[in-house]
């Protein structure tokens, strides 16, 4: 019974996710420091840092 009702309230908080997800990156990313943080984190992975620098130099 617990392992049920686990999954539904997983099925049920990602479908929540989903629908507000640009809700909730707003809110997110409208705080400057998270804004930074959530950008320093995403520079550090490689491929995205070179597609990025491409982009921006080319």
């Amino acid at each position: 019974m617990q392992r049920i009702l686990f999954i539904a309230g997983m099925i049920f908080g990602l479908r929540t996710l989903i629908k507000y997800r640009y809700r909730i990156m707003n809110a997110f990313l409208s705080n400057q420091w998270l804004r930074r943080f959530s950008v320093a984190m995403i520079m550090r992975i490689p491929a995205v840092r070179d597609k990025m620098m491409y982009q921006i130099l080319r």
